[in-house]
């Protein structure tokens, strides 16, 4: 193997730069699934709200 003076500099960089790029690629895989999930939340609490609303209609006429 040969050994160079700037590979001792380098080294940190790469795994740094590979940590964080793992750390960001987390982020967006499972940030994106929690947005996600609360969207679909907020949809059936809208659909759900909806269909009480449509029920009073109906028991009242």
């Amino acid at each position: 193997m040969i050994y160079r003076k700037w590979s001792l500099l380098t080294m940190p960089v790469v795994v740094l730069s590979g940590l964080g790029a793992v750390i960001l690629a987390h982020n967006f895989v499972f940030g994106a699934n929690e947005r996600f999930v609360e969207k679909i939340k907020r949809e059936g609490e809208l659909l759900r709200e909806q269909d009480r609303a449509k029920m009073t209609l109906e028991r009242g006429h």
